[in-house]
């Protein structure tokens, strides 16, 4: 079972794999900005994430383009958990 470790919040959470990240977040109670919902088009959802993580999809890239994004920044409702991560973000 992979972890997802929090820093800002001193919190590890232990997630099913394929679990998406963002859900994975607010199930667990920590507040994760969005006005889309997790359909990708917004990117509040962004997050810095250190792991192995599926390559972005062509949305996903769109969205971080249009929104400035940095290459460090990844949509947290567009990951899919498969390995441990530590992700933090400017808003916590």
């Amino acid at each position: 079972m992979p972890n997802i470790h929090i820093p800002q919040k001193n919190k590890t959470l232990t997630v099913a794999p394929a679990e998406n990240l963002m859900q994975a977040l607010q199930t667990a109670g920590i507040p994760v900005a969005s006005s889309c919902l997790g359909d990708g088009i917004c990117s509040m959802c962004k997050m810095t994430i250190e792991g192995v993580v599926p390559l972005p999809s062509e949305l996903e890239l769109r969205t971080a383009a249009r929104n400035k994004l940095s290459s460090a920044e990844r949509l947290s409702c567009q990951i899919t958990v498969t390995a441990d991560l530590t992700v933090t973000t400017t808003y916590w």
